[in-house]
């Protein structure tokens, strides 16, 4: 691009040069030697910000990644809590069920310790009945 600005530049000179004084040639050397500096400059700001895109798009693509894993890591989490959760709530399922087992059984054991005791009382007292009545019938 610079050789053909170069090129254009004379091909412009050597036909003004017969037309115009030069002055004029002088002020388009100018201009011309301005906008190549000018070129330059935006080709250095180009080159600057496609560094930086490159920059932010390596960044982004990092970022996607973490998250990526971020969320998978968070999957993995969830489930084994989930996993626990309900291995928690299947042995809690089986203490109640074995608390009232264990209570009913108390509650039968309890209720027929009473019969029993209660059977052993009357017999007791049927046995002093007996004993007194023997003891009476001797004197």
């Amino acid at each position: 691009m610079k050789k053909s600005l170069l090129i254009i530049t004379s091909v412009v000179s050597i036909t003004l040069s017969g037309c115009t004084d030069t002055k004029k040639i002088t002020e388009l050397q100018d201009q011309v030697r301005r906008l190549e500096s000018q070129v330059l400059k935006e080709r250095q700001e180009n080159a600057e910000l496609s560094s930086f895109r490159f920059s932010l798009e390596s960044q982004f693509k990092k970022k996607s990644e973490d998250y990526v894993k971020c969320q998978e890591d968070s999957k993995e989490t969830f489930e084994s809590l989930s996993i626990k959760y309900n291995r928690l709530l299947d042995d809690y399922n089986k203490l109640q069920a074995s608390y009232k087992s264990l209570n009913e059984t108390y509650e039968a054991s309890k209720e027929n310790s009473t019969r029993v005791i209660a059977e052993l009382e009357e017999r007791m007292r049927q046995i002093r009945s007996l004993k007194s009545k023997r003891y009476a019938r001797r004197d």
